[in-house]
C-alpha cells in the first residue's frame, strides 16, 4: 500500500513538473511572438503591397541573431549574410536565375559597400527609369542613416506612397522599388534597435573594425538585391 502511494505521488509529481514545463515554454513562445508583432507595428507600412519583404527578412534576422548572437568579427557578418541570402532565394517568387551569393561578392561588398551597391544596381537588367530611381533612393538612405528612426521611416513611408502613385512607372517597376524600399525600411529598424541595444551594454561592446555599423542596411541591401528583382 505503502508502495503505491508513493508511485501514485512520484507519478503525479512528474506529470505536474512536465505540465509545468510545457505551460512555461508555451508561455515563453506566445509572450515572444506577442512582443514581436506589437513592435512591427512601428515599421510596417500596409500601403506598400511588399510589405511582407521586409518583415520576412526582419523575422530571419531576429532568429539569426538569437541563435547566434550579433557579429562582432567580418567573418561573423560574412556567416549572417549568407544566412539571410539564403533565405531570401528560397522565398523569391520570381523565375529569373537568382546568382547565388559567394565569399567572394561578400567581401567586394564589405569593402566598398556603398559603390558596390550602385554597381549592383547600375548592372542590373532593370530599365534605366528604375535604376535612376533607386540611385537617388540609396543616396538618401546613406545621409538619413543615422537619423532618429521615426524621421527615417516618415521619409521612407512617403517615398513608397510616391512610387505607388507613380503613372510613369509600370506596375513590375513599382514591385522592385517597393521591395527595396521595404527591406530597407526593416533592416534601419533593426539597425535603430541595435544602437539602443549598444547604448546599454556600451561597456562590453565591440564595434566592427573593419567597417562602419552604419553600412550594414546598405551591406544587407547589396548582398540581398539581386532577390528583389
Amino acid at each position: 500500500m505503502k508502495n503505491l502511494v508513493l508511485c501514485t505521488t512520484i507519478l503525479f509529481s512528474v506529470f505536474s513538473c512536465s505540465s509545468d514545463d510545457d505551460l512555461s515554454i508555451v508561455t515563453s513562445r506566445v509572450e515572444s511572438d506577442s512582443k514581436s508583432t506589437e513592435s512591427l507595428l512601428e515599421v510596417q507600412n500596409i500601403s506598400n503591397p511588399f510589405d511582407n519583404t521586409g518583415a520576412s527578412f526582419y523575422q530571419n534576422l531576429l532568429i539569426y541573431t538569437s541563435e547566434n548572437g550579433f557579429p562582432n568579427s567580418e567573418e561573423q557578418l560574412t556567416a549572417q549574410m549568407f544566412y539571410l541570402s539564403g533565405k531570401a532565394t528560397r522565398s523569391s517568387l520570381t523565375n529569373k536565375s537568382v546568382i547565388p551569393i559567394t565569399p567572394e561578392m561578400i567581401a567586394a561588398i564589405l569593402a566598398n559597400p556603398e559603390v558596390k551597391l550602385i554597381e549592383l544596381i547600375d548592372d542590373s537588367s532593370l530599365s534605366v527609369t528604375v535604376k535612376d530611381n533607386l540611385i537617388v533612393f540609396v543616396g538618401d538612405l546613406i545621409e538619413r542613416q543615422l537619423d532618429d528612426y521615426d524621421q527615417v521611416y516618415s521619409f521612407i513611408t512617403s517615398y513608397e506612397s510616391d512610387v505607388i502613385i507613380d503613372t510613369a512607372l509600370e506596375e513590375d517597376e513599382k514591385d522592385t522599388i517597393l521591395k527595396v524600399s521595404s527591406l530597407s525600411r526593416y533592416s534601419l529598424y533593426a539597425e535603430a534597435r541595435n544602437r539602443d541595444r549598444d547604448w546599454e551594454t556600451s561597456v562590453t561592446n565591440k564595434r566592427l573594425k573593419n567597417f562602419q555599423i552604419d553600412d550594414i542596411t546598405i551591406i544587407r541591401l547589396a548582398v540581398l538585391f539581386n532577390s528583389l528583382y
